[in-house]
C-alpha cells in the first residue's frame, strides 16, 4: 500500500506543477522513476501481495530499505513542503509523515525533513496535526540520529506549533513537547548505564565552572535549561526563537522531573540548572503575585524538589519553604495561595521520613530556621485566626505574631485550659469543619488545568491545618511506634507468673524518668523492667536508625506544645465526625510517643488536655479560672493550690481547680466529643500504663467525672421521660465503646508492673474515699481507714468534684457506686495476681480494705454499701475458681485468706447498733456474704484445713444478737437463753453453707471443731426464723452421730471406757473435753455432748423442733443400742434421760403458769419423749436389770412418770400408761416379776383414771383410756393371784367411769361396734373374780348397767357419737353367758340376778320403734328379747315361783318382758316392710314366752298384781280398733261400766292397728287363759285375772257395732271391723270358759258359756242392727243359739 500512495502522491505532484513549478515537478519524477524501477514494485508483485498477506509484508520491507538508501527519494516531498503552497504541501507532508513512520527515510535527510516540517508549521491545521503526528514516530524511529542540532530543531517545531492559536493544535505540541523532553532524559539513562571511555564528551558550564559530560546529559542539561530560562522570561542559549509561557514552561519540567528525577539526581549540571535557573523563578513566583497557574505549578515542582533534592539545595529549599511558611500570613495573601501553601506541608506532614528530613536538615542545624517549628507556630495561629469560622469560643483572643510556641501553647489553652468550653456539634447552618463543605473535590495543586482559582469554602484553609497536624502526629506515631515493640517477646505467661515478676521492680522516680530527652537517654542503658513492658526507642542506641530516632524524639520534644496549642484549638471548635476521631487519634497517637519516649512534661500535657475536654466545662465566665500551670510556672502558684496538686510539677492535677468547683456552675451535656476524649485518654491508659506512674490520677480522675456526669444525665433523663433521638443513639454507641475501653483498660491493668498496678489501685481508692466521705472520718481519726498501701502523698490527696453533683446524694451514691465498679474490674482482670502466696504488691489489702470500709460505714447509701458488697464477693468468687488447678496447700491457703476478708466484713457490719434503714442495708450485705461462703465451700470444702474457725464464725454471724433490728413495740416477756436469728433470710443463706458442712465436707473438720459444729448446729437448731432449717439442722446432728460412731476404731468400746464412765453430769464431760486432745474418749465425749444439745432442744417453743429433737435422739440411742453395755445405758439415762424429764418438767411448770390447755404442744412433746423413752428403757431392760443401780433406775422412771400424770393430761396419760404396758410386756419374759416395782405400778393406775380429768372443749380422751385399759389387762397378768376384792371394787368403778365418761370417736360411732375403751372394758370386767357373791352381783349390776346405757345416753351425746348401742349388744351377750352360768338353782341370788338382768333387758325391748339409734345387723330390741327368752327356763321358774322370796322383783321383770314383745311405737318406725317381719318374731317370741311362763305365773305365790299387770298388758295390745272413749270404764269405775253407757256412734272409718296379726295373737291368748283346762290353781287363777278383760275386750266390738252400724244405713261395715267381728262372735261361740273364772250368776247355770250371758244384751242389740246385713245376722244368731244351747233353751 505504500508503494501505491507514494506513487499516487508523486504522479499528483507531477500534475500539479507541471507549469507552476518545474523543480519539483522535475524532483517528482524523479523520484517516481525510482520508485518503479524498485524491484519490489512490479504490478505482478504487487497484485500477488494483495492476495497473500506475508508476501506482503516482505515486499513492503524491501521496499522501505530500499526507499532509506536513496536519500533523494524525498526531494519532491520535502520542496513541495517549503513551498508553503497549500496544494503541495499536504501531498509532501503526507508523504514524509508515511516515510517516517514507515522507517522509510535515510539518516541523512532528517534535516532536511525537519526544515520541510517548520516551513508547514504555519499551514492548514490538518498539515500541522500531521507534523505534530509525525514527531513521536520520528524520536522512536530514529532516536540514536536525533540529537544536538536535530533534537533542537525537533523542539523548535513544537515550539512553534504550541504557538499555534488553534487549540488543538496547540495542545498537542504540548504533549509532543513533553514527548521530546522525556525523550531527551530517556537518552541519558542508557549512556549513563553504558558510558564508555571513547564516547566523546561535551563541556558544560556550572556555578564552579564547567564539567564534561556526554552529548545525552548535554542535550537534556542545555533543553532544561533553555525551558527553564524561557519560562522565567529569559532569552535560551540554544532554542532561540522560541517562546514559552510560565505556566507551560514549569508544567513541562515537572513532567520530567516526575518521571526523571532519579537521574535528575545523578548529574550535577541538572541539579545545577534547577537551582540557578528555576529555584529563582520558583521563590520569585511565590513572593510575587503570581496567577493562579503559575502557583500551583510552582507549588507541584517545589513539593516535588523538597521532596526529593532537599539535600541537593538545602539554602534555596530553606528560602522556598520559608516563603511558603510566611505566605500563610492572612495579610496580603489570597486564600487560594495560602491553601496551596497549606496543601505543600500537608504533603510533607503525610511524609514522615521527608519531615525527619528537613527537621534534621534545618531545625537540628545552627544557623539554620527552624522550619517545622516555624511552620507549627504558624499553624497555631492560623487555626485560632478566625475563631468563629470553625466554631470556636469568642473568648479565644489572637495571638501575636511574634509570639513563640510556648506562648501560643499557653495562650491556646494547651497546657493551662485557656480555651474551657467544649464546642457543641455542628449542623450545616452553623460554622465548623466538616468534610462535606469545608474540603473540595480536587486539591489546588492538582487543579492544574484551571486558569482561574477555584472557590474555596472558608473552612478549607483550617480544614487544611487540622489535617497537617494530624499527618505531623501519624507521621511520628508511625515511624516511632514499632521500635517500642519488644523484640524479644515471647508469648504471654501466666498472669500470675508475670505479675509476681513486675512486683520485683523498684520504682522509678520522676526525676530519674521523666522530663526530658536528656534525662531519657541517660536513663537508655538502665535494665528494662521484665515482663511486658514497651521499650523505650532511645534506649535502642545500637540500632540502624538511632539517628532517625533521635530526630523524631528530638521533634516531639520541640514541637509539642505547638501541636498541643493546635490540636486544643481544634478540640474546641465544631468539627465533624470523620474530622474529630481523626484529630483525637492524632492528638493519642502523640501523646503515647511522648509517654514511650518517657517524656513526662509533653505526656501530661496531652493528658489533661485531653480530659479537659473529655469532661464538658461548666457555662459561665472562663476568664476567672485559674491555670493549671506548668513545670516552670509552678512556683507562682498560690499556696493553696500548690496542696491540691499532685507533685511539685503540678501536672496530674485535677481537670477543674478549686475555684471552679464551688462556682457552682451549671454542667453542659456531654457529647460525642467528649467520650472520644475520654476514649483516647483511655487508650493512652492501656498503652502507657506502665510508665505513667502518678499521671494515671488524670485518667482516672477524667474517668470517674464522665462517670459521675453521665450519672447525673442519665437520671435526668430518666426523671423527665424524655424520648430517645438519633443524637441519643449516637451518644449511646460511643458510650459503649468507651466502657468497651475502661473494659480493656482494665484488662490490660494484670500486665503491669506492681508499681504502676499499686498506683492505679491508690487513685481509685483515694476517690472512692473522698466521694463516699470517709475520708473526712480518716481525718478524724476515726476507725474506718483505708488501706496501709497508699503512699504519703496519695493520703492527703484531694480529687476535685463536679459543682452540683456532690450535693446530690443520689449523684454521689451513682459516683461511688461506679468507682467501686471499676476496682471490682480491676480486681477480676487481677485475679493472678491477687492468688499469690506473697500478698506484698498484690493489692490485697486495698481492695479489702476499701470493700469493706464502704460495705460497713452507716454514712454510705444503701446501695453503695450493697454494691461494694458485690464486689467483694465477686473478686473472691474468681479467686477461687482461678486457682483450680493449684496444689491443696495454695488452695487451702488461698481459702483462709479468702474467708478471712469475709469475716472481717460481716464483722464489721454489727459493729454498732444501727438505725432501721442502716439495719436493712447491713442485712443485704450479710446475706451476700453468706452466699459467697456457701459458695467457697461449694469449691473449697474437701482441701480446707485450717479455716473451719472462721467459717462457723461466719455461719452463726446469721444468728448473734448483735446483728438484730432496733426493738419497736412490746418486747418479749419471756427471755431466750440461745442467740435469736436477726432475719428469716440470713438463716437460710448461713444454713446453705452449714448443710454442705454437715452433708460433704465432715471428713475436713477435725475433732477439736466439733465442739463448734455442734454449738452452730444447736444455733441454728434453735432459732425460730425458718421451721424447716431448725428441722434439718436435727437432721445432721444424727449425721454427725454417725460420722462419730464410724470414726471411733472400737465401736464396742463406745462408753466402756472408764473415762467416760465416771462422768455423771454435764460438768465433768467438759471436764473431759478439755483434758482429751482426740481419740475415742474424745469422740465419745463429743457424742453424749450431741445428745445433750439435743435434749437442750425441748425447751424450745416449737412443737416440731421439740419433737424432732427427741426422735433424733432416741433414734440415735437405738442405731446404737445393741453395742451399748450396762455402764454406757446408765451414763445415757443419768446425763441425758432423767435430764429430758426434769426439763419437761420444769418446762411444763413455767408454762402452766401461762396457760393451762389440754392441748397444750408440751404436752405433745412430753408424750413423745415419754413413749421413745419407754421403749429405750425396754431396749435397755434386760442389760439394766444386772446392773445394782436397776431399782434405782426403775423406780426414778416411775416416779417421773408419776409426775407427768399428775398434770392430768390425756396424751401424758396415755404415753404413759402405754409405755408402762409395754415395759411390763416386756418385762413379763425377761425379768423376774419381784424386781420390778408393781406398787408403784398399780399406784399409778389407781389414781391416775383418764376419765376423771377434766375436759374442755373436744378433747379426746378415748386413745388415754385405751392405753389406761390395756395397762390394767397388763397389770393383771403380772400380779399373783390376779385382783383382789378391793382392787375388784376400784376396777369396776374405774371402768364404769371409763365407759361414761369416754369421748365418742373421732369419725366413727359405737353403733355398729364397740369402742376400743368399750371393748377393753368389758373384756376387763370378765377378769374379775365371780366370788364372793357381792362381787358377783356388783358384776351383774354393771353389766345390766352396761345394757341401758344406750338408752340412758343424752342427745346431746347420741349427737356427738356416743350411743353404746354396740356396747349393749354386748353387754347382752356377756349378761347372758355370766346369769347362765351362776343361776342354776332356786336361790335367792339367782331370782336376784335374774331380776337385775330382766329390768335391764326391759328398757331395750319396750323402746321398739322409738329407738331410733339402731344400727346394723339385730335390732337392740330383738337381742334384748332373744337374751331374755335365752335366760327364761320354764324349771328354773317354777322353783323359783315356789320359793316365793325374792321373786316378786324377777316376775315384774318377766311382764315388763312380755308386756314389751306386745307393744310397739309403730308410729315411729320408718319401714312398713320392717313392721310386718318384726311382728312375726314378736309373735313367735311371744308365744315362747308364754309357752315358758304360763301356767307358772298363776302360782299362788306370785301376787295377783302381776298376773292382773300381764292380762292388762295384752288387753290393751290386742285392741284391733280404737273403741270410743265413753266405752272405756273411767278411774273411778269398775273395769265393765263403759259397755253400760249411752252415745253416739261413730260413721267414719276407724283404722286397724298396723300390727294386725299380734293383735289376733294377743286376742287368742286372751281366750286361751280363759280357756278351760286341767282346773289347776295356776290355770285358775290366770282365768279370773283374764275374764273381766275378755268380756270388755268382745263387749267393745259389739257395742261398736251396736253404736256405729245404725247410722250407716245402707253403707256397709268397714272391711276390718267387720272381720273383728265375726272373728270375735267366732271365738265366743268356740270358747269352753273356766267355770270358776267368772262369778256366779243367778238362773245361769251353764258351766262354760257364762261369758255369752254377760255379752248376751249386747249380742241381741247387734242382732236388730244387722237387720241389712244377712252375714252379720247369721253369726249374731249363731252366738244366740250357742247361748240358748247351752242355757237348755
Amino acid at each position: 500500500m505504500t508503494a501505491q500512495i507514494l506513487s499516487t502522491e508523486l504522479s499528483s505532484l507531477i500534475q500539479d506543477s507541471k507549469r507552476r513549478n518545474p523543480d519539483l515537478r522535475n524532483a517528482a519524477e524523479k523520484s517516481l522513476s525510482e520508485l518503479k524501477a524498485l524491484p519490489n514494485t512490479s504490478e505482478a508483485q504487487l497484485a500477488a501481495g494483495l492476495n497473500h498477506r506475508p508476501a506482503r509484508m516482505t515486499s513492503i520491507i524491501d521496499l522501505l530499505r530500499d526507499l532509506k538508501n536513496r536519500p533523494n527519494f524525498v526531494n519532491p516531498f520535502v520542496i513541495a513542503c517549503r513551498t508553503g503552497n497549500s496544494k503541495y504541501a499536504p501531498s509532501g507532508i503526507t508523504c514524509l509523515l508515511r516515510l517516517v513512520v514507515s522507517n522509510g527515510l535515510s539518516p541523512e535527510t532528517l534535516k532536511d525533513v525537519l526544515e520541510a516540517f517548520r516551513e508547514c508549521a504555519s499551514l492548514a491545521l490538518d498539515v500541522q496535526l500531521k507534523v505534530l503526528q509525525a514527531l513521536p514516530s520520528l524520536l522512536q524511529n530514529y532516536s540514536r540520529s536525533l540529537e544536538g542540532s536535530l533534537l533542537i530543531s525537533a523542539i523548535q517545531v513544537c515550539f512553534i506549533l504550541h504557538g499555534s492559536k488553534t487549540a488543538v493544535a496547540s495542545n498537542t505540541a504540548a504533549a509532543s513537547l513533553q514527548q521530546l523532553l522525556a525523550f531527551t532524559f530517556e537518552k541519558l539513562a542508557p549512556r549513563d548505564d553504558s558510558s564508555s571511555s571513547d564516547e566523546s564528551l561535551v563541556a558544560v558550564p556550572i556555578q564552579d565552572g564547567s564539567i564534561l559530560v556526554s552529548n545525552a546529559a548535554a542535550d537534556a542539561y542545555y533543553l532544561l535549561n533553555d525551558i527553564c530560562l524561557l519560562t522565567s522570561g529569559k532569552q535560551p542559549k540554544t532554542l532561540h526563537g522560541s517562546s514559552l509561557s510560565p505556566a507551560f514552561g514549569l508544567e513541562l519540567i515537572e513532567s520530567a522531573l516526575v518521571i526523571h528525577i532519579d537521574l535528575v539526581i545523578k548529574h550535577r549540571e541538572q541539579i545545577y540548572v534547577l537551582r540557578d535557573c528555576l529555584m529563582p523563578f520558583l521563590i520569585q513566583t511565590l513572593s510575587e503575585r503570581a496567577s493562579f497557574a503559575v502557583t500551583v505549578r510552582s507549588m507541584r515542582l517545589l513539593r516535588l524538589l523538597t521532596r526529593r533534592l532537599l539535600s541537593a539545595m538545602p539554602m534555596e529549599l530553606e528560602i522556598a519553604i520559608d516563603l511558603i511558611n510566611h505566605t500563610l500570613n492572612p495579610k496580603g495573601s489570597p486564600e487560594w495561595k495560602r491553601a496551596l501553601c497549606l496543601e505543600f506541608f500537608r504533603e510533607i506532614h503525610g511524609d514522615p521520613k521527608l519531615l525527619r528530613a528537613i527537621y534534621a536538615q534545618y531545625d537540628e542545624q545552627d544557623g539554620r530556621k527552624s522550619l517545622v517549628s516555624d511552620h507549627l507556630a504558624v499553624l497555631v495561629r492560623l487555626a485560632a485566626e478566625k475563631p468563629t469560622i470553625i466554631g470556636l469560643g469568642q473568648q479565644i483572643s489572637e495571638a501575636g505574631e511574634q509570639a513563640n510556641a510556648e506562648q501560643i501553647a499557653v495562650e491556646s489553652g494547651g497546657i493551662t485550659g485557656a480555651i474551657a468550653t467544649a464546642a457543641v456539634e455542628t449542623s450545616l447552618d452553623k460554622p465548623g469543619l466538616n468534610v462535606q463543605w469545608s474540603t473540595i473535590r480536587t486539591p489546588c495543586m492538582d487543579l492544574i488545568d484551571k486558569v482561574e482559582p477555584p472557590l474555596l469554602p472558608v473552612t478549607y484553609i483550617y480544614a487544611l491545618v487540622l489535617t497537617c497536624i494530624t499527618g505531623f502526629s501519624e507521621g511520628l506515631a508511625k515511624f516511632l511506634l514499632p521500635f517500642t515493640i519488644p523484640t524479644d517477646s515471647k508469648p504471654k505467661r501466666k498472669r500470675a507468673s508475670a505479675s509476681g515478676k513486675q512486683g520485683q521492680q523498684k520504682p522509678e522516680s520522676k526525676e530519674d524518668g521523666e522530663g526530658s530527652l536528656a534525662s531519657t537517654k541517660a536513663s537508655a542503658g538502665s535494665p528494662q523492667p521484665e515482663g511486658n513492658l514497651p521499650v523505650n526507642p532511645m534506649a535502642l542506641e545500637n540500632h540502624e536508625q538511632y539517628d532517625q530516632i533521635c530526630t523524631a524524639a528530638s521533634i516531639v520534644e520541640e514541637c509539642w506544645p505547638a501541636l498541643l496549642a493546635t490540636s486544643s484549638t481544634f478540640l474546641n471548635a465544631s468539627l465533624d465526625s470523620e474530622y474529630l476521631h481523626t484529630l483525637i487519634r492524632s492528638f493519642q497517637k502523640f501523646t503515647q510517643v511522648a509517654g514511650l519516649l518517657n517524656l513526662g512534661t509533653p505526656r501530661d500535657a496531652f493528658l489533661t488536655t485531653l480530659a479537659k475536654h473529655a469532661v464538658p466545662t461548666p457555662l459561665g465566665d472562663f476568664t476567672n479560672t485559674p491555670d493549671l500551670g506548668s513545670q516552670e510556672n509552678s512556683e507562682d502558684d498560690d499556696v493553696e493550690d500548690r496542696s491540691e496538686s499532685e507533685d511539685d510539677s503540678g501536672i496530674g492535677r485535677g481537670v477543674f481547680s478549686r475555684n471552679s468547683r464551688e462556682a457552682g456552675l451549671r454542667l453542659t451535656p456531654i457529647t460525642t466529643r467528649n467520650l472520644l476524649c475520654l476514649r483516647a485518654l483511655l487508650n493512652l491508659g492501656i498503652a502507657l500504663g506502665p510508665v505513667l506512674k502518678e499521671s494515671w490520677t488524670i485518667i482516672i480522675e477524667t474517668l470517674h467525672q464522665v462517670d459521675s456526669i453521665l450519672n447525673a444525665s442519665d437520671m435526668k433523663a430518666s426523671q423527665a421521660h424524655r424520648k430517645a433521638t438519633s443524637d441519643d443513639n449516637g451518644l449511646a454507641a460511643e458510650k459503649e465503646a468507651v466502657e468497651t475501653t475502661v473494659s480493656r483498660l482494665f484488662q490490660s491493668t494484670s500486665d503491669l508492673p506492681d508499681q504502676a498496678y499499686l498506683q492505679i489501685l491508690d487513685c481509685f481508692s483515694i476517690l472512692a474515699y473522698n466521694v463516699s466521705g470517709i475520708s473526712n472520718q480518716l481525718e478524724s481519726g476515726a476507725n474506718i481507714a483505708p488501706s496501709n498501701m497508699l503512699s504519703p502523698q496519695a493520703r492527703h490527696r484531694r480529687f476535685p468534684s463536679i459543682s452540683g453533683l456532690n450535693m446530690n446524694k443520689a449523684f454521689a451514691a451513682k459516683d461511688n457506686m461506679r468507682i467501686l465498679d471499676r476496682m471490682g474490674q480491676i480486681a477480676q482482670h487481677n485475679t493472678g495476681r491477687l492468688s499469690r502466696m506473697e500478698l506484698s504488691g498484690s493489692g490485697w489489702s486495698v481492695f479489702v480494705n476499701l470493700f469493706t470500709d464502704h460495705l460497713s460505714s452507716p454514712a454510705i447509701i444503701a446501695d453503695v454499701r450493697v454494691g461494694a458488697a458485690r464486689k467483694l464477693n465477686k473478686m473472691l468468687d474468681d479467686l477461687i475458681s482461678s486457682t483450680n488447678d493449684a496444689n491443696v496447700e495454695q488452695q487451702n491457703e488461698l481459702t483462709t485468706r479468702c474467708l478471712d476478708a469475709l469475716a472481717t466484713a460481716i464483722s464489721s457490719l454489727w459493729k454498732s447498733t444501727p438505725t432501721k434503714s442502716v439495719w436493712n442495708c447491713s442485712l443485704e450485705i450479710h446475706a451476700m456474704g453468706l452466699e459467697t461462703l456457701t459458695w467457697i465451700l461449694e469449691q473449697r470444702g474437701e482441701v480446707l484445713r485450717s479455716g473451719w474457725e472462721t467459717v462457723f464464725a461466719i455461719v452463726a454471724s446469721a444468728v448473734e444478737t448483735a446483728g438484730r433490728p432496733p426493738a419497736s413495740g412490746v418486747e418479749k416477756s419471756l427471755t431466750l437463753s440461745t442467740p435469736t436469728p436477726c432475719s428469716p433470710r440470713l438463716v437460710r443463706l448461713s444454713f446453705a453453707s452449714l448443710q454442705l458442712i454437715c452433708s460433704d465436707f465432715l471428713t475436713s473438720v477435725s475433732d477439736r471443731y466439733f465442739l463448734t459444729l455442734l454449738d452452730t448446729l444447736s444455733y441454728f437448731c434453735s432459732q425460730d426464723q425458718d421451721f424447716n432449717i431448725s428441722l434439718t439442722s436435727i437432721n445432721f446432728l444424727r449425721n454427725i452421730s454417725d460420722f462419730l460412731q464410724r470414726k471411733i476404731e472400737d465401736v464396742e468400746s463406745l462408753f466402756v471406757d472408764a473415762n467416760v464412765a465416771k462422768c455423771r453430769t454435764e460438768r465433768d464431760l467438759v471436764g473431759l473435753v478439755d483434758a482429751e486432745g482426740s481419740g475415742g474418749s474424745l469422740r465419745s465425749a463429743i457424742w453424749l455432748f450431741l445428745l445433750l444439745h439435743l435434749a437442750q432442744l425441748i425447751n424450745d417453743d416449737r412443737l416440731e423442733v421439740r419433737n424432732s429433737a427427741l426422735h433424733t435422739l432416741f433414734g440415735i440411742v437405738d442405731a446404737c443400742a445393741d453395742r451399748l453395755g450396762v455402764e454406757a445405758w446408765i451414763t445415757c439415762f443419768r446425763i441425758v434421760f432423767f435430764k429430758l424429764l426434769a426439763i419437761i418438767e420444769a418446762t411444763h411448770e413455767q408454762e402452766s403458769k401461762i396457760v393451762d390447755n389440754e392441748d397444750s404442744s408440751w404436752d405433745e412433746t412430753a408424750v413423745l419423749l415419754v413413749q421413745r423413752l419407754s421403749k429405750t428403757f425396754m431396749q435397755a431392760l434386760e442389760v439394766l436389770s444386772e446392773h445394782d443401780t436397776f431399782s434405782f433406775v426403775s423406780k426414778q422412771l416411775l416416779t417421773q412418770y408419776a409426775k407427768l400424770l399428775g398434770r392430768r393430761r390425756l396424751r401424758l396419760s396415755r404415753a404413759v400408761f402405754t409405755g408402762l404396758t409395754e415395759i411390763l410386756a416386756g418385762a413379763e419374759n425377761k425379768i423376774s416379776h419381784h424386781k420390778l416395782p408393781l406398787d408403784s405400778a398399780w399406784a399409778i393406775w389407781r389414781d391416775n383414771n383418764p376419765s376423771t380429768y377434766d375436759l374442755r372443749g373436744t378433747t379426746d380422751n378415748h386413745d388415754a383410756l385405751i392405753a389406761y385399759l390395756q395397762y390394767t389387762r397388763q397389770l393383771h397378768g403380772l400380779l399373783d393371784g390376779g385382783f383382789n376384792n378391793t382392787q375388784a371394787e376400784a376396777i369396776l368403778v374405774n371402768h364404769r367411769l371409763a365407759i361414761t365418761q369416754s369421748t365418742a370417736v373421732v369419725y366413727g360411732s359405737d353403733i355398729d361396734e364397740m369402742t376400743t375403751v368399750q371393748e377393753l372394758a368389758l373384756e376387763n370386767m370378765k377378769l374379775i373374780p365371780t366370788s364372793p357373791v357381792d362381787i358377783l352381783v356388783k358384776l351383774v349390776e354393771e353389766i345390766a348397767f352396761l345394757v341401758t346405757l344406750a338408752f340412758q345416753a343424752r342427745d346431746d351425746q347420741i349427737v356427738k357419737g356416743k350411743t353404746y348401742v354396740a356396747l349393749s349388744k354386748a353387754a347382752m351377750v356377756a349378761l347372758e353367758d355370766l346369769v347362765k352360768q351362776h343361776c342354776v338353782g332356786p336361790d335367792p341370788p339367782t331370782a336376784h340376778l335374774l331380776s337385775l338382768s330382766f329390768r335391764a333387758l326391759e328398757v331395750p325391748i319396750h323402746l321398739k320403734y322409738k329407738w331410733q339409734y339402731e344400727g346394723k345387723g339385730t335390732p337392740t330390741w330383738k337381742k334384748a328379747i332373744s337374751t331374755a327368752l335365752s335366760l327364761l327356763d320354764a324349771d328354773l321358774l317354777r322353783r323359783c315361783a315356789e320359793n316365793a322370796s325374792g321373786t316378786q322383783s324377777m316376775w315384774e321383770g318377766i311382764v315388763g318382758i312380755s308386756d314389751g314383745i306386745a307393744v310397739a311405737h309403730t308410729d315411729d318406725c320408718e319401714s312398713m316392710s320392717a313392721i310386718s317381719i318384726d311382728q312375726a318374731f314378736d309373735i313367735e317370741s311371744f308365744s315362747q314366752l308364754v309357752a315358758t311362763i304360763i301356767p307358772t305365773l298363776g302360782t299362788p305365790s306370785i301376787p295377783d298384781k302381776i298376773c292382773r299387770k300381764y292380762v292388762e298388758s295384752i288387753f290393751q295390745h290386742s285392741i284391733i280398733h280404737e273403741p270410743h272413749p265413753d266405752d272405756l270404764a273411767r278411774p273411778d269405775q269398775e273395769l265393765l261400766d263403759g259397755l253400760r253407757s249411752q252415745h253416739v256412734g261413730r260413721v267414719q272409718d276407724l283404722p286397724p292397728r298396723l300390727r294386725l296379726k299380734m293383735a289376733y295373737t294377743l286376742l287368742d291368748q286372751l281366750f286361751d287363759l280363759v280357756a278351760v283346762y286341767d282346773g289347776s290353781v295356776e290355770r285358775v287363777k290366770l282365768a279370773q285375772a283374764a275374764a273381766p278383760y275378755l268380756i270388755l275386750r268382745t263387749g267393745l266390738v259389739l257395742k261398736a257395732y251396736v253404736c256405729d252400724q245404725p247410722l250407716r244405713g245402707r253403707m256397709p261395715q268397714p272391711l276390718s271391723q267387720k272381720r273383728e267381728m265375726h272373728y270375735v262372735l267366732k271365738r265366743l261361740v268356740e270358747l269352753k270358759s273356766e267355770p270358776r273364772a267368772f262369778p256366779e250368776t243367778m238362773g245361769v247355770q251353764s258351766e262354760h258359756k257364762k261369758h255369752l250371758f254377760l255379752l248376751f244384751g249386747l249380742v241381741t242389740k247387734a242382732l236388730k242392727a244387722a237387720w241389712r246385713d244377712e252375714e252379720m245376722s247369721a253369726a249374731l244368731r249363731r252366738v244366740l243359739d250357742a247361748v240358748g244351747a247351752d242355757f237348755g233353751l
